[in-house]
């Protein structure tokens, strides 16, 4: 099977670092479905906050490893499942890693028998398209981790039962460090349940940014300026429907720069499907 995965390592000394994994795994299931072991590999996109060994500065590296993981799973009631799990973040430019994860999961699937569940097939029940407006927090990604008030505007369309198309008008707000807004492209892999009143999906996509930025120079002289970039974004996402027209979701965005300037945007919504 396959997995997803967004790991904090936590606040080593000198490294603040997570990233995002999409792993393979072997799984030995139990005679009698409740107990199953896993072992499971995958490429590790790491974001690390640390300093510039020659200047001082911090920054936001990032750069790629592998993960490899194991995993012992006891579906002890469905569809709960507690998991604990070994990862083993390796790297060749930052710090390797062991971490041990004890935590609880859920099916999407129900099912009257114990054990993992294969997915079902699903359809366009729910409408095409969505706009919802959203408000948050940003955090800049050092060792202050400044905030400021962030807000936008999404439209989504439905294109397969599994994927959406997003567009994004986003204002990250003004942290005292970045002061950034722009427009957002991206590609969502989407997967309802609760007989389709809610949904979980991760996107993907470009960000076209404008950014009033304030920084320290190598001298520690602050510099003020602005730019225009093309950057990356990541987006989390847990829907909740209301009705079949009415709903709320939660976003967690990872802007993705190529000067150490990421953010973490967190937004609630509220939208509305035609």
């Amino acid at each position: 099977y396959a997995s997803y995965t967004w790991l904090n390592e936590g606040h080593v000394t000198a490294d603040h670092r997570d990233g995002y994994s999409p792993q393979l795994w072997l799984r030995l299931l139990g005679d009698e479905r409740r107990l199953a072991l896993s072992i499971g590999a995958g490429p590790y996109r790491y974001y690390d906050t640390t300093f510039v060994s020659k200047t001082g500065q911090v920054t936001d590296v990032h750069d790629w490893g592998g993960l490899f993981s194991a995993a012992a799973q006891w579906y002890f009631a469905a569809p709960w499942v507690l998991q604990l799990r070994y990862n083993y973040a390796r790297t060749t430019t930052s710090i390797n890693t062991n971490t041990l994860l004890l935590g609880f999961g859920y099916q999407f699937e129900s099912s009257a028998s114990p054990g993992p569940v294969p997915p079902s097939s699903y359809d366009l029940s729910t409408p095409r398209g969505e706009l919802t407006l959203m408000a948050g927090n940003s955090i800049q990604n050092n060792f202050q981790s400044p905030h400021g008030v962030a807000y936008g505007i999404e439209f989504r369309e439905r294109l397969t039962p599994y994927i959406d198309a997003v567009g994004t008008l986003l204002n990250e707000g003004d942290t005292g460090v970045v002061k950034r807004k722009g427009a957002a492209g991206q590609l969502a892999l989407v997967r309802e349940f609760l007989d389709h009143h809610a949904d979980v999906g991760i996107a993907g996509g470009f960000y076209l940014a404008h950014d009033d930025f304030v920084n320290n120079n190598a001298q520690g002289i602050v510099v003020a300026g602005e730019r225009t970039a093309l950057l990356g974004l990541l987006s989390m996402t847990v829907t909740w429907r209301f009705t079949r027209y009415v709903h709320a979701r939660v976003y967690w965005d990872r802007t993705l720069t190529t000067n150490g300037r990421d953010t973490d945007v967190v937004l609630g919504g509220l939208g509305f499907s035609f």
